[in-house]
């Protein structure tokens, strides 16, 4: 495993431990790190120093709301509720046996946790790694919190097929509850806003499918193959998961009392930023996805308003009348 993938590894349970209220800090971590150390002939120990740059990473690059409580002595987060995304995965990402023994209780879901320890177990017998070495789990963005209940031997063929490059018939069950079946491509398995997606082809097209796994009745093996698409890959990878369409043109006024932490998530979304005289900001967003911003719009319970464009500031104040009227 190179040291991108230890390192992303550390920073995932790092997480983790903070959602179980374990409160870590750079040298309680780096010792439990290194009570690893060797199990498996893997070598995971590291120092205290390098705990703490990490730490740092993920406050400035992955903007994780990490707070040091010094009561406990340790790290948590202010919002429980953050997904670490991981933006890549090394094709050698689960190649340290460590994953499926120790750290995929906390980071991955039950049934991917299960299949893993299987094969760790099948690994050390045979002494051999081919599924470790095999897996491409490039594509797979893990994060902790799943919301969404999904069947162990569910998650097992989709993660078989995926790993195999095998094509799957698929019955689907959508949001109405109308039943169909499809022949899928699954290209990539990731997870977002706490449900598990898998994201590829219908078989012998190039029509894109994105199928919440929660939602997947069955998937039996079609007995098929086909090729990894690293286009379909890299463009979710910078595009995201889904295709909506963008809206541009969004000019917002944001409360000051809000203002610090978009200040912290400029170098991400790069909007364009206008101080006002009593601490407020006024912000130009890049093109966003209609329903993301309002979400965000709604969940800061009035402490933003919409100048423009005014069909979204008429959506926002139906909305806000829709909620009061019914918490009435």
């Amino acid at each position: 495993m190179n040291k991108n993938s230890e390192r992303m590894l550390r920073k995932l349970k790092f997480i983790a431990e903070t959602k179980m209220n374990n409160f870590p800090n750079a040298e309680s971590f780096a010792r439990k790190l290194s009570a690893y150390e060797g199990e498996d002939g893997q070598p995971f120990g590291c120092s205290a120093r390098t705990i703490a740059r990490d730490i740092k990473d993920l406050i400035e690059v992955h903007k994780a709301p990490l707070e040091y409580d010094p009561t406990n002595r340790g790290y948590f987060l202010r919002d429980n509720q953050w997904e670490f995304s991981c933006p890549v995965f090394e094709d050698d990402f689960v190649s340290m046996t460590m994953l499926g023994t120790r750290l995929a209780a906390d980071i991955l879901p039950e049934p991917l946790k299960r299949d893993v320890d299987n094969a760790v177990a099948q690994t050390m017998a045979a002494n051999h790694s081919d599924f470790f070495d095999n897996a491409m789990i490039e594509s797979l963005l893990c994060a902790s919190g799943i919301k969404a209940a999904i069947e162990p031997a569910l998650f097992k063929a989709l993660f078989d097929a995926w790993r195999r490059k095998h094509v799957l018939n698929l019955v689907y069950k959508n949001t109405k509850g109308e039943v169909s079946e499809y022949l899928f491509e699954p290209h990539i398995i990731a997870f977002h806003h706490g449900a598990w997606y898998s994201k590829g082809y219908l078989h012998g097209t190039k029509e894109i499918r994105v199928f919440a796994v929660q939602r997947i009745v069955s998937a039996k093996d079609a007995g098929k193959s086909f090729a990894a698409d690293k286009k379909l890959i890299a463009d979710t990878r910078k595009n995201g998961l889904f295709i909506y369409e963008k809206v541009a043109g969004i000019r917002l006024h944001c409360d000051a009392s809000i203002t610090f932490y978009i200040h912290e998530q400029q170098k991400k979304h790069r909007s364009r930023l206008e101080k006002q005289a009593d601490g407020s900001l006024i912000v130009n967003l890049e093109p966003t996805v209609e329903h993301e911003v309002i979400r965000w719009i709604l969940a800061e319970g009035g402490r933003i308003r919409v100048l423009e464009p005014a069909w979204l500031r008429q959506k926002i104040a139906e909305a806000g009348k829709a909620i009061m009227d019914n918490n009435q």
